[in-house]
């Protein structure tokens, strides 16, 4: 197990902290409330009376349902139709069984049935009421809101963790960087300064941990790239490059080396920046250097044209499902960035060879 957490992972692990209270909470008092409704649908059974019943149809139908990953399936259904006389009355129904008290049933057949006693319209086979009755105990009917809770469980994690699971910008974490090396662990990168390279390779999302623990036991690079089981593997002579551009409030260094341009990321913007202090010397001492202070309209510009989009898409769709996530996302995530943007006007470096320096 890895030795440190990096910020955002210690909110994340909150987050399933409290969303794993939140997933018992509901699903104990969902299955109480569904046995409350379970007793008062019920409620006849204690004042029953039996009858037998004849067979007058019996029938499969196939049901299209969505499993828990929302994919579709589809299912037998077994039905059962049947009739019988109260008083010289004659009653009839059509019930749902299982498979296995299909198979015992035959057509023009009799099988017993109860019926409430001041109202045999209100009837079912035994075999239907006794399975009810024995299964409305605490954990089959938290077993039958499951589906609902499961997937409302997993929603709310993953609205809390877009709220609240992100890594301090201002923090140097420990365990997360050396003099020469830096872990991403939220974007599952590596970034390496080997002798005047710069080296950076994903990691496969099933290794994270892995190549947590051993990058923090300083693991050397040729074995985090083989616990990582990447399949990005740059090398960049920093020596070579025509350009590095770095904003201040980005996580992300961008690279231009030859006809190649890379996006180098860290795990936040001061983990990047220990990172830029180490890689500056060794860029071409030709390279032209600029710095660009953008005015507040200009920082927000982008991130307002961005909620003008989501505005007007959800002014064009009418779906509360779809209005409802686009309006969380510009919420939490668009809203925030303008704000920021406005305390905090971005501040752009550039370190350019002189004959594509950018104009002002």
């Amino acid at each position: 197990m890895a030795k440190y957490k990096s910020p955002g992972q210690k909110r994340k692990r909150i987050v399933r902290i409290i969303v794993f209270i939140i997933f018992c909470v509901v699903t104990y008092g969902g299955g109480e409330l569904l046995k409350r409704v379970k007793m008062s649908e019920l409620e006849w059974v204690g004042s029953h009376k039996t009858a037998v019943a004849k067979i007058t149809e019996l029938k499969t139908e196939e049901e299209e349902y969505r499993n828990l990953k929302g994919r579709t399936r589809y299912r037998d259904i077994y039905l059962v139709s049947y009739s019988f006389a109260i008083n010289g009355n004659e009653y009839s129904s059509t019930v749902e069984v299982s498979s296995l008290a299909y198979t015992k049933l035959k057509q023009g057949g009799e099988v017993n049935i109860w019926y409430a006693n001041d109202d045999p319209d209100l009837n079912d086979i035994e075999s239907n009421v006794v399975s009810e009755v024995a299964g409305n105990t605490a954990a089959g009917n938290m077993g039958g809101v499951l589906p609902y809770t499961a997937p409302f469980s997993l929603i709310l994690y993953w609205f809390l963790k877009i709220i609240f699971v992100r890594e301090s910008k201002k923090v140097l974490p420990e365990g997360f960087y050396t003099e020469t090396s830096w872990l991403d662990i939220d974007d599952n990168y590596v970034v390496f300064l080997d002798g005047n390279d710069l080296v950076y390779f994903n990691i496969h999302h099933k290794q994270s941990a892995d190549v947590q623990e051993a990058y923090q036991k300083n693991a050397s690079m040729e074995e985090l790239q083989g616990i990582s089981q990447s399949t990005k593997f740059k090398r960049i002579p920093l020596s070579e490059i025509k350009e590095l551009t770095s904003n201040h409030n980005s996580d992300v260094i961008h690279i231009e080396h030859g006809e190649d341009s890379h996006s180098v990321e860290f795990l936040n913007q001061t983990v990047k920046a220990h990172a830029l202090e180490r890689v500056r010397p060794l860029i071409p001492q030709t390279l032209e250097y600029s710095k660009k202070e953008k005015t507040r309209l200009q920082a927000m510009m982008p991130s307002t044209i961005m909620l003008a989009i989501f505005a007007g898409l959800i002014y064009y769709f009418d779906g509360y499902i779809l209005n409802g996530i686009l309006a969380f996302i510009a919420i939490v995530w668009i809203v925030p960035m303008i704000i920021s943007r406005l305390i905090d006007p971005t501040v752009v470096e550039e370190w350019v060879t002189p004959e594509t320096s950018k104009s002002e």
